[in-house]
């Protein structure tokens, strides 16, 4: 069991190397959260399965719609759909902004 531990290691620690080279490569990323309203992004990194089966997958552009400080949620735009995306879930897509 603790073999199977230790391979699982390694490979998520591979992950997080190959996620550091694309920030390095890409120059500065943010999170889709602090992107402002009217604004479009690229995403660069999302690990959330869910937002992934919607579209929200690596390299897709994204329109910010609606991004209130106040509000918890925020609205997207990925082509000719509509999104709601909690803000929690929105600080972990990194994007690329220009």
């Amino acid at each position: 069991m603790q073999h199977l531990f230790k391979h699982l290691g390694r490979r998520m620690g591979k992950g997080l190397g190959w996620h550091r080279r694309i920030k390095l490569h890409h120059g500065p990323c943010d999170n889709l959260a602090g992107v402002k309203t009217d604004c479009t992004a690229v995403i660069v990194c999302n690990n959330d399965h869910r937002t992934v089966e919607r579209g929200l997958s690596t390299g897709v552009e994204v329109r910010v719609l609606r991004n209130e400080e106040d509000e918890p949620n925020m609205v997207v735009a990925v082509g000719d759909s509509r999104y709601v995306l909690d803000r929690r879930i929105a600080f972990r897509i990194k994007v690329k902004t220009d």
